[in-house]
This record gives C-alpha cells, structure tokens and sequence, in this order.
C-alpha cells in the first residue's frame, strides 16, 4: 500500500486501539483489502457511513491520494467525528476527506453527484435505508462494500437481497468481518 510516513503512523495508533469500548473498527486485513478494491477500479468519489475513529477512512484515502479521489465520511457522533477529523489531519488527508457530522439519512441527501463507491459500515438497523439513498447513485460499476456480512446475523437479509439485485453482482469476500462486494452492473 502506498501512503505516506504520517499516514502510516496514524494507522499504526489507531490500529492499536481497534477494539474499544464505543467502537470496533475493521481489522487491517479488510481495510488493506478496500484499498485495493478502490485503486484496482481506479474510484474517484466515495462515501463512508460510520467513520467512527477514522481507521478505514485512512486506508481509503490512501487509496483515493492514488486515484486522485475524494471521499466523503458521515458519522453521527461529535466525538467520533472531532476525532476522526484530527486523524486526518495529522496524517496529511484533509484535502482528500470532507468529514460529514450527522445522521447519514439527512446528510447523504446533501452530497453532490453520485459515486464509485459506498462502504456501509454504521448502524445495521439502517442498512436498508442506506442502501436506498445510495444505490441509485451509484455509477455502472461502481460498487457497495457492505461490513460485518460475517459478524451480525441480522445482515442476512440485506445480503440475500443484494444477491437478488438483477442490476448488480455481488459476492462475500471471507476477510476481516465479511466483506459484502456489490458491483452495479455496466449497462
């Protein structure tokens, strides 16, 4: 993965700090495996939902510095977003990030544009209202990242529904907490 010393350094703390009491963040394998997903598909615009401390965001906006991307992160939370914010700071990813305070139902719709890519990692109760915001902005071939298809049960119905999808292809990549690859489809 390509990034920069700062990058790295950050990445190392807060992957120091993946389990905490408010917040469990993907582990490296899963993001190291976005980042390559982002760069091979050459993604230009993206949106988080759930930045929480910011560890995936870093590793998407690694690979966004090399697409020549922008990616937009929603986090509900004041404290989460305050310091996920100085993450990106600190690791030189400012202009790469535009951080979003708020519910991502009320904030999505305020996002310019569609995009190459969404990563669904927030509340799962949600999910399928995310889904309907985003999907239809969504570029041919783009793709959504669905988190946690291995860890929460209560995916299952949302993941059934995407391999339902006559638009798209999607399939579980086994790394990290299941990772949930959905592609729309080139007309």
């Amino acid at each position: 993965m390509k990034t920069t010393a700062a990058a790295r350094t950050v990445m190392r703390e807060l992957e120091r700090l993946r389990i905490r009491e408010d917040a469990l963040q993907i582990p490296r394998a899963e993001a190291e495996a976005i980042y390559d997903l982002i760069v091979s598909r050459n993604c230009k615009v993206g949106v988080e939902i759930g930045t929480s401390y910011g560890y995936s965001a870093l590793h998407i906006a690694a690979a966004l510095a090399q697409t020549g991307g922008i990616l937009h992160t929603i986090d509900i939370s004041r404290k989460k977003y305050d310091a996920s914010r100085q993450a990106f700071k600190r690791a030189g990813f400012s202009d790469i990030i535009v951080s979003h305070l708020g519910d991502a139902r009320r904030v999505l719709p305020a996002i310019l544009g569609n995009f190459d890519f969404v990563f669904l990692d927030a509340d799962k109760e949600q999910i399928k209202e995310y889904f309907n915001l985003v999907w239809p902005r969504i570029n041919p071939g783009g793709m959504l990242l669905t988190d946690n298809v291995n860890t929460h049960p209560e995916l299952v119905p949302f993941v059934q529904s995407l391999h339902r999808l006559r638009d798209a292809r999607t399939s579980t990549l086994g790394v990290g907490n299941g990772l949930e690859v959905t592609q729309k489809k080139t007309r």
